[in-house]
C-alpha cells in the first residue's frame, strides 16, 4: 500500500480518536450537569416540602386562632355586630342572633340597614353615625323583633387600622329586659314597703282601742245574758272587733319583711298539708266540692320555705273554694319541666332583702284549676294589688301575700280565667337540682 494512503488512514484514525475523546468529555460533562441538576431538584423538593409543612402548620394555627376567636365571640352574652365601610355585616355572633332573632347565614354580607329595617332605624343610626363621625357612642334603644319590643343597651366603636384609616364599625349590645324587670320589682317592693310602714303605724294605733272595745263588749254580753236581743248586739260587737283585729294582724304580717327559711322540701307534702285545712273547711260548711290531685309519684324536690309555701297554696285553695260557692271541682296538678339550656323564665330570688338573678335548667309547675265564677278582664289586672277584693268579707291581701311569697322563692305566678267557667292559677318555681 502506498505510503500516502497509509498516512491518510492514520489521519482519519487520529481524527476519530479526537472525536471520540471529545464525545466522552461532552458525555461526562452532561452527566455531571445532570447530576448537579438532579441534586438541585432534590434540594428544591426538600425545601418545597419544608415550606409546605410550614404552610400547613401556619394554616392549622390560623384555623385554630380563628376557631378560638369565633368561640370567644359566640360565648359572649352580649350581641356583637361588625360592619365594613360599605355597611355590609362581616361579624354576627350567636348572642346577636338570639337577641335580634336574625339567622347569621342570612345577615352576613348583607346591608345592616336592610337587615334590621325601618322599625329599628334608631338602632342602625348609631352604627351609621359611628362610621361618619369616627367616634364611639353609647345609648339605650328599643329593638323591634317579630311581635315584641326589647330594650337594648348599645355601645358602638369605629374599627381603625394602624394608619388610623376606618375599616368599619362595631356594635356591642345586650338585652336589658331582666334589669328593667328587676328595677320594676325593686320599685314595687319600695312602694309596698312604704305602704306597709303606713299600715303598720295605723294598725298599732287601732289595735289598743279594739282590745278595749272587745273587752267592754264581752262585759255587756254577760250583763245582757237574760236579754237575747241585747246579748246578740253585744255578740255582734265582739265579732266585729275580732274581724277588725284579724285585719290588723294581716296588715302587720304584710308590713313585716319576709324571712325565708330555705330548705329542701317535697312539693307533694306541702300540697297535702295545705289540703288538710281545706278539707276541714269543706266539712264544716258542708260544701259539695271535689278536689282532684294530679301529682307525679316520683318525688319532686325544691329548695323553699315549707311554711310560707304552704300559706301561699292554702290562699289559692281557699280562694278557689269561695269562687265555687256550694259546689264545684278543684284540680291541683304538678309537673316538672327540664331544659337543655336555661329555662325561659328569669328567676329573681330574694335573699336577705336583696334580689339575686338566677338561671335554672328546670322548673316545677303547680296549677290550681277551679270551676268557679271566673274573673273578669278588668279584675285580672288588679287581683294582685294590695287591698283589692271582690269578696264581701276579706281585706284583699291574700293574693298579694301569695305573689310575694312565690317571688321571694325566685318563682312567678300567672292566672288564666273565663267568666262563668273557672280560673287557673299557675305557680312556677326553679328546680335547684334536676332529679
Amino acid at each position: 500500500m502506498p505510503e500516502k494512503l497509509l498516512q491518510e488512514e492514520k489521519t482519519k484514525i487520529d481524527l476519530l480518536a479526537i472525536a471520540f475523546h471529545n464525545f466522552n468529555q461532552a458525555t461526562q460533562s452532561l452527566e455531571e450537569s445532570y447530576q448537579t441538576l438532579k441534586d438541585e431538584i432534590a434540594h428544591l423538593n426538600k425545601k418545597l416540602a419544608e415550606t409546605n409543612r410550614e404552610l400547613t402548620r401556619k394554616v392549622e394555627e390560623l384555623s385554630r386562632i380563628h376557631s378560638y376567636l369565633s368561640n370567644i365571640l359566640d360565648s359572649m352574652m352580649e350581641g356583637l355586630i361588625a360592619i365594613n365601610p360599605q355597611g355590609k355585616i362581616s361579624i354576627f355572633n350567636r348572642a346577636a342572633q338570639e337577641i335580634t332573632s336574625q339567622p347569621r347565614e342570612k345577615v352576613l354580607g348583607s346591608s345592616y340597614q336592610k337587615v334590621f329595617g325601618d322599625k329599628n332605624r334608631a338602632f342602625t343610626h348609631l352604627l351609621k353615625k359611628t362610621l361618619e363621625d369616627r367616634k364611639p357612642l353609647m345609648a339605650e334603644r328599643k329593638f323591634y323583633r317579630e311581635n315584641e319590643v326589647v330594650p337594648l343597651e348599645i355601645a358602638t366603636n369605629p374599627i381603625k387600622r394602624k394608619d388610623r384609616e376606618i375599616e368599619g364599625a362595631l356594635a356591642v349590645f345586650r338585652d336589658i329586659s331582666a334589669i328593667r324587670k328587676l328595677q320594676e320589682e325593686i320599685q314595687h317592693k319600695q312602694r309596698l314597703a312604704m305602704l306597709g310602714q303606713m299600715a303598720a303605724s295605723v294598725a298599732h294605733e287601732i289595735r289598743n282601742p279594739l282590745s278595749a272595745i272587745e273587752g267592754f263588749a264581752l262585759l255587756l254580753k254577760d250583763t245582757f245574758r237574760e236579754d237575747t236581743k241585747k246579748s246578740q248586739w253585744a255578740n255582734n260587737i265582739v265579732k266585729g272587733t275580732r274581724n277588725l283585729n284579724n285585719l290588723v294582724s294581716n296588715l302587720l304580717n304584710f308590713a313585716r319583711p319576709l324571712k325565708v327559711n330555705f330548705q329542701q322540701i317535697q312539693i307533694k307534702e306541702i300540697i297535702e298539708n295545705s289540703l288538710s285545712f281545706a278539707f276541714q273547711r269543706i266539712g264544716e260548711e258542708k260544701l259539695n266540692i271535689q278536689i282532684k290531685k294530679e301529682i307525679p309519684t316520683q318525688p319532686i324536690k325544691i329548695i323553699a320555705d315549707p311554711e310560707l309555701l304552704e300559706q301561699a297554696f292554702l290562699n289559692l285553695i281557699l280562694n278557689a273554694i269561695q269562687s265555687m260557692a256550694n259546689e264545684g271541682k278543684l284540680t291541683i296538678s304538678v309537673d316538672k319541666q327540664v331544659y337543655l339550656h336555661p329555662s325561659p323564665h328569669e328567676f329573681f330570688r330574694e335573699w336577705e332583702g336583696d334580689y339575686i338573678l338566677t338561671k335554672s335548667y328546670g322548673e316545677v309547675h303547680i296549677r290550681f284549676s277551679d270551676t268557679g265564677c271566673g274573673i273578669s278582664k278588668e279584675e285580672m289586672k288588679k287581683i294582685f294589688h294590695p287591698f283589692y277584693t271582690t269578696k264581701a268579707k276579706g281585706c284583699g291581701l291574700g293574693l298579694t301575700i301569695t305573689q310575694r311569697i312565690i317571688q321571694s322563692h325566685g318563682g312567678g305566678i300567672k292566672v288564666e280565667s273565663k267568666e262563668g267557667k273557672g280560673t287557673t292559677f299557675t305557680i312556677y318555681l326553679p328546680l335547684d337540682e334536676i332529679t
